[in-house]
């Protein structure tokens, strides 16, 4: 009876209400997530950290205008040994077997000694970097560096709660599978990000409110002015952040806008508000096009990993479809850190198992519409991939990860679950028997990655390649709080963070889904008010 005493208070401390409180709920389970991730790893663990962290520093040092490969001038401190943004001079980058023990810590005075090194992300918008990267020229070491990632996390926490406000409010008489698509959107490696000094965080993010908002407005007739003023937001930010982002946005514009009325088109239209907000997100636009001309960035650049086992012709489409096709499908879930990460593979097959099951359904009942607009979602991502992949082998060499293209294809879920809720196609008990399902494998899965991670960071597998399905079996200890490196307070932060972050998310999935009104004002449908008054 006590255990069960205090599960219920603590769910009566988190909102099940629409509006600000359901935002503060959410927002509390991506931030301490998103902490966990920002603490538990070392520098340059997160994905082209150093790079980005030598642009930030450059920024707010006043060195904006730079070019690809540009040197950027910054203190020895944040350039220690074993660190650099050339993948061989790194001790432990794409290398599995070989722990951050290998990164050497800088020495008494290095904070004020200056030295050049380049960045590949030297071009890259300097908004970003503006706004995370002013710890880092406070205190120009690995605490400037987490405090940088806590700032990424806090901005990417904001828009994700952001769209789990919006889903929940569209559940009254349709039922929480929308929401279950938003946070199936939010894979492990989403969620990595989210902790990082890295743009690609806050692009994903700000795909998954992009979609959620305009889904709501276009689709669900959503008047409200918070959810107008999502789309505003998060549209902005996309446009800005990476090259890609003005692509991401057009791409959801059309796909949402296909599945529209026209007179709900031409009725936004009319509104000073929607205009207001359009030419905001327009001016975004036209900055981030601009940025992207005058720093030449457009284009695959020509340098990353490189490797002689690129093959040509017909082996290359070979290789393409039966190697980096699959590479990029476990990337979209199971591969953190550089993609080279894998979490066991049974969890990310349930993810996958969710994820399609959820498509097929809709596809098969909601509609040729709805049908073709989940159809170009999905095959215009993985044409991205493989496109980019085939230019970037003809200079033999690799390219995509499935992550690069999440800021599209994390639209599927999110639509195929207001599809499935909007139009019944899965009775209300069922949604919610399902979510609460599903979250129970799921939701654990974003600690069960952050703990490989840390173990591949601390300990290092004894294979560059191991098969994580058999993981104790692959390194000396699988003890998060020791190691060759270990987290600032011996990890227990990280732990704890993980833990009460994937308790929070559990917890307002089941505040969410639980009976009764799920807003302060117990709202139904026009359909259902038609019922109970006849």
């Amino acid at each position: 009876m006590m255990p069960s005493a205090a599960f219920r208070s603590v769910l009566r401390l988190l909102p099940r209400s629409t509006g600000p409180r359901a935002f503060v709920a959410a927002f509390l389970g991506f931030f301490l997530l998103g902490a966990a991730w920002s603490v538990a790893l070392p520098y340059d663990g997160p994905p082209d950290e150093f790079r980005h962290v030598v642009r930030a520093y450059g920024v707010l040092d006043g060195q904006i205008a730079a070019r690809v490969n540009a040197q950027v001038t910054v203190p020895r401190s944040l350039v220690p040994a074993g660190v650099a943004d050339d993948d061989a001079a790194s001790c432990m980058r794409w290398k599995l077997d070989v722990s951050a023990g290998c990164v050497s810590a800088p020495a008494p005075g290095d904070e004020s000694r200056m030295v050049e090194t380049t960045s590949g992300a030297a071009n890259y918008n300097p908004l970003y970097y503006a706004v995370v990267g002013w710890p880092l020229k406070l205190a120009p070491d690995f605490t400037g560096v987490v405090a940088a990632r806590l700032l990424t996390c806090l901005l990417t926490s904001a828009l994700l709660a952001g769209a789990v406000a919006v889903a929940v409010r569209l559940m009254p008489g349709r039922g929480p599978l929308m929401l279950g698509g938003v946070l199936l959107a939010l894979t492990p490696v989403a969620v990595n990000l989210t902790g990082a000094v890295n743009p690609a965080g806050p692009e994903i993010a700000a795909a998954v409110a992009v979609w959620t908002a305009l889904i709501a407005i276009l689709m669900a007739r959503d008047d409200s002015k918070g959810t107008l003023a999502l789309f505003g937001f998060s549209a902005g930010t996309l446009a800005v952040l990476r090259e890609l982002g003005i692509g991401w946005l057009l791409a959801a514009l059309a796909v949402t806008a296909f599945g529209a009325q026209r007179e709900r088109m031409a009725e936004l239209a009319r509104r000073p508000a929607v205009r207001a907000w359009a030419a905001a997100v327009a001016a975004a636009a036209v900055f981030g096009a601009a940025w992207i001309l005058l720093s030449t960035q457009g284009g695959i650049p020509a340098v990353g990993k490189t490797t002689n086992a690129v093959p040509q012709g017909t082996e290359l489409w070979v290789k393409e479809l039966t190697h980096r096709v699959p590479f990029y499908t476990s990337g979209l879930v199971g591969l953190t850190s550089y993609g080279d990460v894998a979490i066991p593979f049974p969890l990310t097959l349930a993810w996958f198992v969710a994820v399609g099951a959820l498509l097929v359904a809709v596809a098969r009942k909601a509609g040729v519409r709805v049908l073709l607009q989940l159809a170009a979602i999905v095959v215009g991502g993985y044409l991205f991939l493989v496109g980019a992949d085939l230019k970037a082998a003809a200079s033999n060499w690799w390219f995509s990860q499935g992550r690069y293209a999440l800021p599209l294809l994390v639209g599927a879920p999110i639509l195929a679950g207001f599809a499935a809720a909007d139009r019944g196609l899965v009775a209300v008990p069922r949604q919610v028997r399902l979510m609460r399902r599903a979250a129970w494998v799921l939701i654990p899965a974003q600690a069960v990655a952050l703990w490989i991670t840390m173990i591949r960071f601390e300990h290092a597998f004894t294979s560059r390649h191991p098969n994580l399905f058999f993981l104790f079996g692959e390194t000396s200890s699988v003890n998060p709080f020791s190691g060759a490196w270990t987290p600032p307070g011996a990890a227990v932060p990280a732990v704890l963070l993980g833990v009460a972050g994937t308790v929070a998310l559990l917890t307002l999935v089941y505040r969410a889904t639980g009976s009764g009104p799920i807003s302060d004002v117990h709202s139904v449908t026009i359909r259902e008010r038609y019922i109970r008054i006849s």
